[in-house]
């Protein structure tokens, strides 16, 4: 008896194959998404150009599972790491290419343009003349150009911040391969050469997607409770009927989070049955029937999109949110 994660092999590099008319660099930040880093990179390893990761710390933690090239998408301090390590990055500013410059490791470096998130990027052709003033008086080549658009299922917008980039990229003197990020960017016409996947790896974001990842669990305890009594910490939920309750030893210290009780359901055995109470730290409860015995197993999650939805948030809250699920991770 354990908790564990599930991963689909197949479902992941189905999903992958559903984006191949690109190069791919596979976003596996925060844990390749909650699912679990090494898992992950190691069934994708020699199937992508590239992985993406958020920092140098898990940049450094992939290069020790594979050699494919890594880029790091946010800001990085470290330049001697990225160096020692061979982790390639973003610049978007002069004091990020001077730095490269300065550690030797210009050559690792992608230009990130501002299309309207206004989080990173050159926002400017002052600016961006001024970058590429430097890149030529070193003669640095860029990895890429890239950009990270604000809002992919606005159409209007979505070609509005392409033209952004278009404009900004024309100042370069360069034209280095371009890389675009978001599963729904393959459905526009833009020109690009490779893309940046990350919730469409994983299931989600288009209807012929297969989630990869699947909790589970099991019955650890089961009480006969009678009308009247509560359960759970603060007298939040009082039973209606005598009945059968299950202890199942997942909670919202593994990432399931404590606004879902009362909201949904699990499988046992192939029933299922309604998740009651609030959900604890390191527990939750489930009414359940005769059938449920201690050691049956508990599917607790199969798809994330349901328990967003029931949050009012995005699957990626609640997939990276079981980060720290502690149990072990399995792959079929």
């Amino acid at each position: 008896m354990e908790n564990f994660k599930l991963l689909s092999q197949k479902n992941l590099l189905d999903n992958l194959q559903a984006f191949s008319s690109k190069k791919i660099c596979a976003m596996v930040k925060s844990n390749a998404y909650g699912h679990g880093l090494d898992e992950i990179v190691k069934i994708l390893d020699g199937k992508v150009s590239y992985f993406g990761v958020a920092n140098v710390e898990e940049g450094v933690r992939v290069r020790r599972l594979t050699s494919s090239p890594i880029l790091v998408v946010g800001k990085v301090q470290d330049f001697k790491r990225c160096k020692r390590f061979d982790l390639e990055f973003m610049v978007d500013c002069e004091t990020d290419l001077k730095n490269a410059i300065a550690f030797n490791v210009s050559n690792q470096c992608h230009l990130k343009i501002n299309c309207g998130m206004n989080r990173f990027g050159v926002n400017s052709e002052l600016n961006m003349k001024i970058l590429d003033n430097i890149l030529s008086d070193n003669g640095v080549v860029l990895k890429s150009v890239y950009t990270h658009f604000p809002n992919t299922q606005n159409r209007k917008q979505t070609c509005a911040s392409y033209q952004r980039f278009l404009a900004l990229k024309s100042k370069l003197s360069q034209n280095p391969l371009v890389c675009f990020g978001g599963s729904e960017i393959a459905e526009y016409p833009f020109k690009f050469d490779m893309l940046r996947l990350g919730i469409g790896l994983y299931g989600y974001g288009k209807k012929e997607l297969e989630p990869v990842m699947k909790i589970f669990s099991f019955v650890c305890e089961t009480m006969y409770v009678k009308s009247g009594e509560f359960i759970g910490y603060g007298q939040v939920y009082q039973v209606e009927h005598d009945g059968i309750f299950a202890v199942v030893p997942v909670g919202y210290g593994d990432g399931l989070q404590r606004r879902l009780g009362g909201r949904i359901c699990v499988r046992i055995n192939g029933k299922k049955f309604p998740v009651v109470g609030d959900i604890c730290m390191d527990v939750f409860f489930a009414r359940v029937d005769e059938t449920v015995k201690v050691g049956d197993k508990v599917e607790v999650m199969q798809d994330a999109e349901v328990f967003a939805k029931k949050l009012g948030t995005i699957s990626y809250e609640v997939l990276t949110g079981f980060s720290n699920f502690r149990g072990v991770t399995k792959v079929e």
